[in-house]
């Protein structure tokens, strides 16, 4: 029989060994929780850092599309400047200065056009004069030099500091004569409106950084004009391009380490600027930080209270713990269903509750995800049909059909505005028959032309019980709304607010589409009608009034008795009705040749080339140098090309008295260039202008295809060499898909 010794040893270890398992499995059951629990910490750690760079790369898309507008606004100065250069007469240019400028906000300190000696030759405003620093700036002199577009560095005034935008102004490709500049005033808030929405907390700033680290513009007025925004950090990144978020030390310039800030980075590519968004890292992570202390210190507390209770009563304690384990092993295991039922009012009790409680919120949060996905995936799907449908009135359709489905509503309609008769009226219905009780025509009142869609005037009484409606809007101007409803009252949450807007906003590109289509077929039809009169005019309409004039002079003849001169006539009018005869085949042919995605470039104009043979006799050859990446050719561009070389085909045919021609087409270093070549009777180029010096409507025809397309044009001819028409298209880095829709 052991000694009481002894069994006090026994005893005590005994409760050791089962203390320890009432440890081990509260680690168990707490472990797990824990580190679900940091790494939510972790997931909104990096969540607050995505949100810090999307807002950075939001708004440096947004500075970035206007400094692009700003650039383009500056080419069309330069662009209407250069014609009326050689003349020396720049009231025009004057004019259209005073136009645009209300227009170019960029520019809050002006803009001006300057010659090569860097006098200043139209200014708008007109005063204050520019500071002769401005001018003789080396980005204005770079532009001058090498003919592209440049931004100047900080430039300092005596009364402030400017940053100026320069591009060339040619009179022929190759002769710069002057520049076409936008100043920026950085004494006016014109970049800090972009920027001054950004920060948040006490240690929030945003600042836009030039590419040598000057600050341009900062919610830090001390930042101002300085490299103390954090230089090493913003000057790698605009020297690599790329948008990041990460932590550096704020140095101010000095080189001596402070405290650590979380910057995001965002390139302005259209300038090689960079805009940064920054916080101190203990203001950014602070509340992140003490979460996850309190979650640690959470699961300490209740371990050591479950150890002190497990002390005093083991086996109260084992029972419910194996239950905390087993609850949080489902948790682990993603099963959120089975709730986690023990009923104490003690430590264990409590903790059970909040296993319970993060349970329920785990399970909600992963029914929200769930329905956030399925709503997201909803829209992907939507996108996709609005991009491939062009049935208008078949995609509002489905858009009510999937509103009614998200929001869990009754009935959905799609309400269109017509400012023309100031009407609104039910596009698409989804939903219940009865729900819908008139189609409209509704009249809206001028002053708020939402009243009639928003308030679902559509609907029956019955189902604005619970209804919700949003607006349907291109550019700020309302063009409908997307309306659900219910019979049985509801509260709709943000969430459902959100996602009817989204679905209100493809409702509104698609709308916008479609009237963006009509708009396009019109005008193309506009224009080739335009184009076949004129070629009408030109072509048949002249023969058949020399046909007039020789049938009369036949009939005169007769009556004189001269047949011999009358059959020279007839002979005349037989010659001419045979020019007019191939005109009008040669006009069908054009017509006929079109381009397409399912019809490519290249095989058009080979077929295109072989019938004009034909119908010419001129032996014309198709050469196609290398390879051709016709994928780079919109529809449209290669539209063009077609045309230009018809156009200029028709010449050969008619005036070259050529026996031989080709139509050659190469690809050197991404630019497409076309080439039409004859061997018969060239011309004087001084002759294709009459004296008021506009090209014959032929070559002007060609040449404002070519600019319509981004391209160049140029024509050789002289003596008995014969002519060449030559046509250059850059397509690498450029979206031929934007040239206007040609009018035939």
């Amino acid at each position: 029989m052991p000694s009481p010794a002894a069994r006090t040893v026994v005893a005590i270890s005994l409760r050791n060994r089962i203390m320890l398992l009432v440890a081990v499995g509260l680690l168990i059951a707490t472990v797990p929780l824990g580190i679900m629990g940091l790494g939510m910490v972790r997931a909104a750690t990096d969540r607050v850092l995505e949100e810090r760079l999307a807002m950075a790369q939001v708004a440096a898309d947004y500075l970035n599309e206007r400094v692009a507008h700003g650039w383009w606004q500056l080419n069309q100065l330069a662009t209407r400047a250069s014609p009326h250069w050689a003349s020396g007469d720049l009231r025009p240019v004057r004019q259209d200065f005073a136009t645009l400028f209300p227009q170019m906000s960029l520019f809050s300190g002006g803009i001006f056009l300057a010659g090569r000696a860097g006098r200043v030759l139209v200014r708008e405003p007109a005063t204050p004069p520019l500071a002769d620093a401005l001018t003789a700036d080396p980005a204005v002199q770079r532009v001058l030099a090498s003919g592209r577009q440049q931004t100047s560095r900080l430039i300092r005034t005596a009364d402030g500091a400017a940053i100026i935008f320069a591009v060339p102004v040619f009179t022929a490709p190759d002769a710069v004569v002057g520049v076409v500049g936008g100043i920026i005033d950085l004494k006016r808030p014109t970049l800090l409106t972009f920027i001054d929405g950004l920060v948040s907390g006490s240690s929030g700033h945003a600042a836009i950084v030039g590419t040598d680290g000057i600050v341009l513009a900062s919610t830090d007025e001390g930042e101002v004009f300085s490299r103390n925004e954090h230089p090493e950090f913003f000057a790698r990144f605009i020297r690599e391009g790329r948008p990041l978020v990460g932590r550096t030390h704020d140095d101010h310039g000095s080189g001596v380490e402070g405290e650590i800030h979380v910057m995001a980075f965002a390139p302005i590519t259209a300038t090689a600027w960079g805009l940064g968004i920054g916080q101190t890292e203990e203001e950014t992570f602070g509340p992140l930080r003490r979460l996850r202390d309190r979650i640690v210190g959470f699961e300490l507390i209740v371990l050591a209270g479950a150890l002190v209770f497990a002390w005093l009563d083991t086996n109260a304690v084992v029972r419910p713990v194996r239950v905390l384990q087993q609850g949080a092993e489902r948790i682990a295991t993603g099963d959120l269903a089975q709730p986690i039922a023990i009923r104490r009012s003690d430590e264990i009790g409590r903790l059970a509750e909040s296993f319970e409680a993060m349970r329920v919120q785990l399970l909600q949060s992963l029914q929200e995800v769930r329905r956030r996905a399925h709503a997201s995936q909803t829209l992907y799907e939507l996108g996709t049909l609005v991009l491939s449908l062009h049935d208008r009135n078949e995609i509002l359709r489905s858009i009510a059909t999937h509103a009614l489905t998200l929001l869990g509503a009754e009935a959905a309609t799609v309400c269109l505005l017509d400012e023309s008769s100031q009407t609104a009226r039910v596009a698409a219905v989804a939903g219940a028959g009865e729900a819908v009780t008139a189609t409209g025509p509704f009249p809206f009142p001028a002053d708020d032309p939402m009243t009639g869609c928003r308030r679902c005037a559509g609907l029956a009484p019955g189902y604005l019980a619970a209804h919700l409606a949003a607006p349907l809007a291109v550019l700020g101007r309302p063009v409908g709304a997307l309306c659900v409803g219910a019979r049985a009252p509801r509260e709709y949450s943000a969430e459902d607010q959100e996602v009817l807007g989204a679905l209100a906003n493809l409702a509104a590109i698609s709308v916008e589409n479609a009237r963006l289509q009509e708009r396009v077929q019109s005008v193309a039809i506009l224009e080739e009608r335009e184009r076949i009169a004129r070629e009408m005019h030109d072509s048949v309409g002249q023969v058949l009034g020399y046909v007039n004039t020789k049938a009369q002079a036949v009939e005169v003849l007769l009556d004189a008795g001269r047949v011999a001169d009358a059959r020279l006539q007839l002979s005349q009018l037989e010659a001419a009705a045979r020019d007019v005869y191939s005109d009008l085949r040669e006009a069908i042919l054009n017509l006929r040749a079109v381009t397409s995605p399912d019809q490519q470039f290249i095989p058009t104009l080979r077929d295109y080339v072989r019938r004009f043979t034909e119908l010419s006799g001129i032996d014309t050859a198709c050469v196609v140098e290398g390879e051709i990446d016709t994928s780079l050719l919109s529809p449209t561009t290669g539209l063009h090309l077609l045309r230009i070389i018809q156009e200029a085909l028709t010449n050969v045919r008619r005036h070259a008295l050529a026996r031989h021609a080709q139509v050659a087409v190469s690809d050197r270093d991404g630019t497409i260039v076309v080439t039409v070549t004859d061997n018969g009777t060239g011309f004087e180029l001084a002759g294709t202008a009459p004296p008021g010096g506009a090209l014959r409507f032929g070559l002007q025809m060609m040449r404002e295809r070519s600019e319509a397309i981004g391209g160049t044009f140029q024509i050789r001819s002289g003596g008995k060499d014969g002519t060449e028409v030559e046509v250059r298209v850059p397509v690498r880095g450029a979206r031929s898909g934007n040239a206007h829709p040609p009018g035939g």
